[in-house]
Order: C-alpha cells, then structure tokens, then sequence
C-alpha cells in the first residue's frame, strides 16, 4: 500500500510538472481526473478526492519546486517553479476568475511599483490571452463599477491606448510616461 502512494505521488508530481511545462496551472480535481483514468487510485474505501489532498500535500511537502495556490473561491491550483514563477503561476490563477480583476491588479501594481502606465494590447499577450475586445468590453464595464473606478486610460500620439490607477498616477503624469513608452524613448536613444 505504501509504494502504491509513492507511486501516485510521483505520479501527481509529473502532472503538475508536465502542466507547468506547458504554462497550465492544474487544479486538484483535474489531477483527480486523471488519476481515476489510469486506475491509480487504489479502491481503500476512502473518499478520492480526500486520498487525492493528501496525497497532493504529500508530494508538495516532498518536492520543493511544487507550490500549491488556492483562488478566490477556495478551490486549490498546483504549479512547478521549475517551469514558472510565481508571478507567473499568480496571473494564471487570476485570470481563471473575472478579468476586470485581472487587469485592474496588474493596472495598479504597475502604477504603484514603477511607476509606470500600462499599454491595453498587453493583456492579448500571454499569460493573459485576452481578446482585444474582452479587454475592452472590460474597461467599459470597469467605468461602470465603482471598485474600479481608479483605472482610466490615455492615448499616445501613435493612438495606442494605456491603462494606469489614479490611486498611484495623476492623469498629467500617466500620460506623459505613456507618451515616453510608446513614442519618445524610441526619437530619443
């Protein structure tokens, strides 16, 4: 019984691994899934998905590259930081739930810690995969929300669009680094 663990162990390790190889989070119920395919989980008359967490709390605490990250509705992801950061695997989780968090989060945190506005077609790239138009169905809905009402945008004399928080950035100052992104560090090396 005890090697048959093991083996399931290294088993969940391999999936999480093989997921974050391919820029996937998993999530304790997909491994669960796949478990149950291979006939790995040994019928011991205990609930699966409870052998399956213990099992996962096992493999996490036995390897140290393999994190596990709960969502916002308490449900647990799994990555390997031989494959991704945290940073990484912390968009990936994010964007699993609504996207105006998404890009408000990385909105903010880029107007607080740069200081530095944000240009809109970043959020069509990975690890965001939005569609342009998500995006900015999302920035209408944002001016209708009160929670995010601290995102606006500018746009550059090239006509792109950046995003920035009034919480960290005046409007004059967002657009001018907007500005200097987008146009002048390029006429000015």
């Amino acid at each position: 019984m005890a090697k048959e663990k093991e083996a399931a162990a290294i088993t969940i390790a391999g999936y999480i691994r093989k997921s974050s190889e391919a820029g996937q989070l998993i999530s304790e119920p997909e491994i669960l899934r796949r478990l149950a395919e291979k006939c790995i989980l040994a019928p011991s008359g205990t609930d699966p998905a409870q052998e399956v967490g213990d099992l996962l709390r096992e493999a996490v605490e036995e390897n140290e590259d393999l994190h596990e990250l709960s969502a916002r509705d308490g449900s647990r992801h799994y990555y390997s930081s031989q494959f991704m950061t945290l940073a990484y695997a912390l968009i990936l989780l994010q964007k699993q739930g609504d996207p105006l968090h998404l890009i408000a989060s990385i909105v903010r945190e880029n107007s607080a810690l740069y200081p530095r506005p944000v240009p809109l077609d970043i959020f069509t790239q990975p690890p965001f995969a939005l569609s342009r138009q998500e995006v900015l169905n999302g920035l209408d809905r944002m001016g209708a929300e009160e929670e995010y009402r601290d995102i606006l945008s500018t746009t550059t004399s090239a006509s792109r669009i950046y995003l920035y928080s009034t919480l960290h950035l005046e409007p004059e100052h967002a657009s001018m680094l907007a500005e200097w992104l987008d146009v002048g560090q390029f006429e000015n090396p």
